[in-house]
């Protein structure tokens, strides 16, 4: 990956990276009366070419997978390197991945729960699950269904299908951001590795599980030791904040676990391990050579669609603005 091929990119995202919405404009949403208003705040922004696509306020998804959709190709268009993209697309492969295997072990179409930004056709997908036949598929996905159907055929167990896909997935993208040499998007996954084993071993102590359960669904490619998260199924939340403090995330993964303590809801953590991975970005807007700028821009988009989505749900549900205001992440502008 040479980096002098990313230089008339990079200037075009310096660009792009000015219309991303202001913290002042998202509160000026926050604190609108309906979703009426918050619609015309938006107009003033460059969703206002999505507008046309909703009839009414619970239509808003419209706009914002419009608006992914034109992103994606944006960045396909700004640079050759389908990778750069595929760090963060390859959550869409596997999520639509789950819902084909299920449509086929409950025998029930699910179409309205596919999503549309994936890097995989999803009409070879289908075909090669109705032929049995992953062979023509990407090695790693066609692997990673054979895995997840021979083992629900096993075991008869649906949430295997999660737990199989999931695990196919980090070791996928590990793979990708290995592949790119590039030490930001390695510390992106190594970080989302290790916090998502963090929230998962949070989550099965919840649910009072044994060991085996959770060696069963941690995953391998993050900083922090395997085992060492694995033995700590039977540590108090005082414990466990001991053990983990001075990991290279030790700082949010306090913050995260004391958020937890406080409420006793995993959001509190999501939010703040969400936060941490858009910190990850800054180092980016001092590189004028390189992918990292690409990839920070359209992680910074995705995150802004969050936003806006923890914003039109919190609108439709009436909830008040001091609620939402709980709920939303920090952003990359």
């Amino acid at each position: 990956m040479n980096r002098m091929d990313f230089s008339q990119a990079v200037i075009r995202i310096k660009v792009l990276e000015k219309r991303l919405l202001s913290r002042a404009r998202l509160e000026r949403m926050v604190d609108a009366k309906d979703m009426d208003e918050v619609f015309r705040i938006l107009a003033e922004t460059e969703y206002q070419q999505h507008l046309n696509n909703v009839a009414r306020p619970e239509d808003y998804e419209n706009i914002l997978s419009a608006e992914l959709r034109r992103v994606y190709k944006l960045m396909d268009e700004l640079t050759g390197e389908k990778i750069i993209t595929q760090l963060l697309s390859l959550k869409y492969d596997y999520h639509n991945l789950k819902v084909l295997v299920k449509e086929r072990v409950l025998g029930k179409s699910l179409t309205g729960l596919y999503v549309p930004y994936g890097t995989q056709d999803l009409t070879k997908l289908k075909a090669a699950m109705s032929q049995e036949d992953f062979s023509d598929l990407d090695k790693r996905i066609g692997e990673a269904l054979y895995e997840t159907v021979a083992e629900y055929e096993k075991s008869n167990d649906p949430q295997m299908i999660d737990i199989v896909l999931d695990r196919h997935y980090y070791r996928h993208l590990r793979a990708l951001a290995d592949q790119t040499e590039i030490p930001m998007f390695q510390e992106f996954v190594k970080n989302q590795v290790d916090f998502t084993n963090m929230k998962t071993l949070i989550r099965v102590k919840k649910m009072d599980k044994e060991m085996k359960f959770l060696e069963e669904v941690l995953l391998d490619g993050g900083a922090i030791d395997r085992d060492k998260i694995l033995y700590s199924i039977n540590d108090s939340l005082d414990g466990i904040l001991d053990k983990f403090r001075k990991e290279d995330i030790g700082k949010p993964l306090t913050e995260g676990l004391e958020a937890f303590r406080r409420t006793g809801r995993l959001s509190d953590f999501e939010k703040i391990i969400d936060n941490r991975l858009m910190e990850i970005n800054e180092p980016s807007r001092n590189i004028v050579f390189g992918p990292e700028p690409l990839f920070s821009y359209l992680h910074a988009k995705e995150a802004e669609i969050k936003a806006l989505r923890i914003i039109m749900i919190s609108k439709i549900n009436k909830l008040s603005p001091e609620v939402i205001r709980e709920r939303l992440r920090d952003l990359y502008v």
